[in-house]
């Protein structure tokens, strides 16, 4: 019987090889199938959208956008067919990081390399310029720089009133060596690269032209409160960098407002940090004393012209002031201010302040 068992295994090894044989057979045809198919869909999903297509579609990348958002975006709008296939594509090239901010013109005639090849390069058709609220005029040249417009010297050497006063002629109410710190309006712009400096300054001239001088009542409130618009953009420059809610700017304009009636200087730290280019959380006795017109702890009136560019709150809380007597007001710490009207109170109130921070 021995030689049964013999004969017996060789006859289930030779099936069990014949089995292997052919499954070796099949994933020898399989893989190079599974590999041809996954190159040709890998290539197809490379390709245009729309290789016909001729109308163009603006698409903008925000700074700090992921190259997931980014594929998920240019997928919504029809300019590539697969997000995940963008991600891929990008990841395996090391491009995921890579892109830059602005508004890019495409088309879904472009193959995804072309897209990308773009939005690395920065071929953007208009570039997306923030001006924040309370941005000085040199951090504003700082912006220009970072986003390659203009260097820094450039844009400076142009924010100057004389370029601008033909066109704009309330700049020559502006007196003599005043730039235009606090009239170059803060806001979004979307700016074409390429155009000469002084475009760019314009285009914020003509927003703080048209948010200003196109409200006659602006016009009306300066007559009633004996102010020129040169003083109204001072002052709402300081109350700008002085209040963190808008509910408080126009009790902040009040208290400035009774303190030049009554020639007191208006003794703003944020003015004394216009002169030190830097914020401090307290300014040291000697910070004060810095000598400068821009230092209103030692000068009385107002600075010479503005310390920031105003957003429309400041400028409004400037105009429609609170009816109020207050003459001092203290930072809580939290965004808030305690306001008093002697400077009896003013003094419980820092003491108050500081008992409440030690506890």
């Amino acid at each position: 019987m021995w030689y049964i068992k013999i004969y017996w295994q060789k006859f289930k090894d030779s099936l069990l090889n014949q089995q292997l044989g052919r499954w070796k057979k099949i994933i020898l045809v399989i893989i190079p199938l599974f590999v041809t198919f996954s190159a040709i869909l890998w290539w197809s999903m490379l390709q245009p959208v729309n290789p016909k297509a001729k109308d163009s579609i603006s698409f903008e990348i925000k700074k700090g956008m992921t190259a997931k958002v980014v594929g998920r975006r240019l997928e919504n709008q029809g300019l590539i067919k697969n997000s995940l296939i963008f991600y891929i594509y990008t990841k395996i090239n090391r491009l995921d990081t890579k892109f830059k901010s602005g508004i890019y013109e495409l088309t879904p005639a472009m193959t995804l390399p072309e897209i990308v090849d773009k939005l690395v390069k920065g071929e953007v058709l208009l570039k997306k310029v923030t001006i924040p609220e309370g941005t000085t005029l040199e951090k504003i040249a700082e912006i220009f720089e970072a986003q390659n417009l203009a260097t820094k010297e450039e844009f400076l050497k142009l924010a100057v009133p004389s370029f601008f006063q033909e066109k704009y002629p309330f700049l020559k109410t502006l007196p003599p060596g005043a730039t235009l710190e606090g009239f170059l309006y803060p806001d979004t712009y979307y700016l074409a690269q390429n155009n000469p400096i002084s475009y760019y300054i314009e285009s914020m001239l003509e927003r703080f032209y048209d948010v200003y001088y196109s409200n006659a009542e602006f016009l009306e409130r300066e007559k009633d409160l004996g102010l020129n618009t040169y003083q109204v953009i001072t002052l709402a420059s300081i109350i700008e960098k002085e209040a963190k809610l808008s509910s408080e700017k126009p009790i902040i304009a009040a208290v400035f407002l009774n303190r030049l009636k009554k020639g007191m200087p208006l003794q703003s730290c944020a003015t004394v940090e216009y002169v030190l280019k830097e914020h401090k959380e307290v300014l040291t006795l000697e910070d004060l004393k810095i000598e400068s017109p821009y230092n209103t702890y030692v000068n009385t009136g107002l600075p010479p012209g503005p310390i920031s560019a105003p957003g429309i709150d400041s400028i409004k809380a400037v105009l429609h002031p609170a009816n109020v007597d207050y003459l001092y007001f203290v930072a809580n710490g939290d965004g808030t201010h305690t306001f008093s009207r002697t400077y009896e109170e003013h003094i419980r109130a820092k003491n108050e302040i500081r008992r409440n921070k030690t506890k």
